[in-house]
């Protein structure tokens, strides 16, 4: 399959559990005219009423929704990500109705307080106060949940910047299916939407880019995170960060423990836990029946395979699961010689592992394709060492069932920026922040007239 991007004229053969992919790349100089293209239309762009691009994204959202458009790109998707189409559907459905008119209309309102504001002046105590976009954007997208790509490109067009999109060598089809699908609607978004890869081993490319931009959001992994900021930083460009994080469930108490089984499960299960806002560890109060509760979550995640199974495209992915499920065992069971149980499938399926003390750090990192640890806590003061000595630089979501305000008011002091109830860590409702700050709002920058 052949992916040609906005520019670029090398091939890069890349072979992807069993698809061969040719991607056209782009060079340096070949991304160079791309951005003096993009800032050329700075002025034409900011000039789109906010209510038009409203209407393209509601567009494309329905489009995608269509499951006689979006069967195929489904199919390859699934393929590229080891996911099973059933689970594919579900995530990307979900992004699709983020999309819809209302739904973005609600997330500017929230964000940047008035739907009017990008268009207008607005009056205010003092005068008037205004938005306006920062101009030529680069976004660098990693390819652990492809559903942030067509967000990441909303907030960027909705902000009325012109907006430069590298995709993931690990995941480099959905970004191209969509720019597609939205060139489908409208061609002239072109002129303030581009997308494309690189070598990301070319070092000079990302200065040159960050050098040329006005602003960077950066979705990914620790060590491309620190090369983006430090670039931000040498050529004065604005940082939004979304680095790797790290998210938790707290069940603190609850009035049905079948029904709070259910609820975790549906959060473990999306996006394989790739995602920031999946849970990795269940921290259980003592009060409630934790063996009971550790079982009925396996039974659920054993339910919910049969309607959103796992795909074996891979075969190390399956061996690592059970090689990793017996390590647990050997180290925390005899090294350690705490009470460790293993609650799991037959074959890789899922992986629940009841420790009666914590994890360490570097366990929490095993924590993909439905692998988790379940740990009871006798205080919640116990939950909140732990968080802050392991998983403090990487907070984002908890799913939290109980009713003590202190306790949130604890770990929301910490770092957590979302609390959800369990079942809902996946939905991210329109108008909520994302790892504590609104994207609208870093994306373009407030006036205000005293005149």
């Amino acid at each position: 399959m052949k992916i040609e991007y906005t520019c670029g004229s090398s091939a890069l053969l890349k072979n992807i559990n069993d698809i061969n992919l040719e991607l056209i790349c782009a060079e340096e100089d070949e991304i160079v005219n791309e951005l003096k293209r993009l800032k050329t239309n700075t002025s034409k762009v900011h000039e789109i009423p906010v209510n038009d691009t409203l209407e393209l994204l509601d567009k494309c959202g329905r489009l995608w929704l269509n499951r006689d458009y979006s069967r195929k790109h489904i199919e390859i998707l699934s393929h590229i990500l080891n996911q099973s189409k059933e689970l594919v559907t579900y995530e990307l459905e979900s992004t699709m109705h983020a999309l819809l008119k209302e739904n973005m209309k609600t997330i500017i309102e929230d964000e940047l307080g008035n739907y009017d504001i990008l268009d207008k002046w607005i009056d205010t105590n003092y005068g008037k106060v205004h938005r306006q976009p920062r101009g030529l954007m680069f976004h660098n997208v990693s390819g652990n949940a492809f559903v942030v790509i067509p967000m990441s490109m909303a907030m960027g067009l909705i902000s009325k910047n012109c907006n430069l999109i590298k995709v993931s060598g690990d995941e480099p089809y959905f970004a191209y299916a969509f720019y597609n699908s939205l060139c489908e609607i409208d061609p002239t978004i072109k002129d303030r939407l581009s997308v494309m890869y690189f070598n990301s081993e070319k070092s000079s490319i990302y200065e040159t880019i960050v050098k040329n931009s006005d602003c960077v959001i950066h979705w990914g992994g620790e060590h491309s995170g620190r090369v983006i900021a430090e670039l931000c930083a040498r050529y004065n460009a604005h940082l939004i960060m979304h680095g790797a994080k790290i998210s938790f469930e707290v069940i603190d108490d609850t009035e049905n423990i079948n029904s709070t089984a259910q609820e975790i499960a549906k959060d473990i299960v999306c996006w394989e836990q790739k995602a920031c806002l999946s849970p990795r560890i269940v921290f259980v109060n003592n009060k409630v029946n934790t063996k009971l509760l550790t079982k009925a979550i396996g039974e659920e995640l054993k339910r919910v395979t049969e309607i959103i199974p796992k795909t074996y495209l891979n075969p190390w992915t399956s061996m690592k699961i059970i090689q990793d499920r017996q390590y647990c065992l050997l180290k925390y069971g005899i090294k350690k010689n705490q009470k460790v149980e293993i609650y799991s499938s037959y074959n890789s399926d899922y992986t629940i592992i009841f420790n009666d003390k914590m994890p360490d750090k570097e366990d929490i990192d095993r924590c993909f394709n439905r692998f988790i640890f379940v740990c009871p806590y006798e205080s919640s003061d116990e939950v909140y060492n732990y968080v802050e000595n392991n998983l403090k630089e990487y907070l984002q979501t908890m799913g939290y069932s109980g009713n003590d305000q202190q306790f949130i008011e604890k770990m929301t002091l910490l770092g957590v920026s979302i609390v959800t109830k369990p079942g809902e860590m996946p939905l991210h409702r329109p108008g909520t922040s994302h790892d504590g700050i609104y994207n609208l709002n870093e994306m373009t920058y407030v006036v205000s007239s005293q005149l």
